[in-house]
């Protein structure tokens, strides 16, 4: 009867000691006190979430804050050697980082530290138009989608902006010959649009009579970059110019679309 006993004793320890150590109730013991292995880092250029570790074990998880783009950036020309582009403080930003294109699709870096919600680019060319966009930045350098893009030409313009009464300004040739050469540069931004074929040759226009289809044709070849560069097109005044006089309006609102 003792015999019969110890034997039973040794089968009872060799179970555990045996096959059974690895049964689903010993692994679920053996996980409670083992760390769950890391979760992969996130890239620096897209953070994810952020793991809460606590008794070795996977509590929470956290989104860090996000980096939201720029809204309402603008570009605009202040003369032929610089161009000022500004936008809204987004939230959580650290820095901003400005790029800037000369085609679409070809945007560089030009300032990979700004502080301010503004930048002057000094590094312009007479007569060339360009594109400006900004991302918003952490400290760690994670950065945030693009804004907006807009455009904006280096150009002087003559007479600008227009003398109000009692001294009034006449629309001239040079007026037209001027927003022709910042049409064409804006034109050039776009990857398929080269120069626009005027009726008036550029060559003739000067001593000749400004007419209508001057100013439908220059509003026509900018909404047509317009378009491609996703910017909104239209919206001038008196749409259609048949039998009316050139106004200075004309002008400046063509003005202000490059500039």
């Amino acid at each position: 009867m003792i015999a019969c006993m110890c034997v039973i004793v040794v089968l009872a320890f060799a179970a555990v000691a045996g096959p059974w150590s690895t049964s689903l109730g010993v692994r679920r013991m053996r996980n409670l006190f083992y760390s769950p292995p890391p979760p992969p880092l996130p890239s620096p250029a897209n953070p994810s979430k952020e793991y809460v570790y606590a008794g070795g074990r996977l509590i929470a998880t956290e989104e860090p804050n996000p980096l939201i783009a720029p809204l309402n950036l603008l570009a605009s020309t202040v003369s032929s050697a610089q161009i000022n582009i500004s936008w809204n403080a987004a939230p959580n930003a650290h820095h901003y980082v400005v790029e800037r294109a000369s085609q679409l699709g070809s945007f560089t870096t030009i300032n990979s530290n700004v502080t301010a919600t503004s930048f002057s680019d000094n590094t312009v060319t007479n007569l060339n138009a360009y594109l400006y966009r900004v991302k918003s930045a952490d400290a760690a350098g994670n950065v945030s989608p693009s804004s907006n893009i807009d455009v904006a030409t280096a150009i002087t313009f003559d007479d600008d902006p227009f003398a109000s009464a009692p001294t009034l300004t006449l629309v001239k040739a040079q007026h037209v010959l001027q927003l022709r050469q910042a049409v064409n540069a804006v034109r050039h931004t776009t990857p398929t649009l080269g120069d626009y074929s005027w009726t008036q040759a550029s060559g003739t226009l000067a001593g000749a009579p400004i007419k209508a289809v001057d100013v439908e044709e220059l509003r026509t070849a900018l909404d047509q970059a317009l378009v491609v560069l996703g910017l909104p097109p239209g919206g001038y005044t008196d749409s259609s110019l048949t039998g009316l006089p050139i106004s200075k309006l004309y002008i400046t609102e063509l003005r202000a679309r490059v500039k």
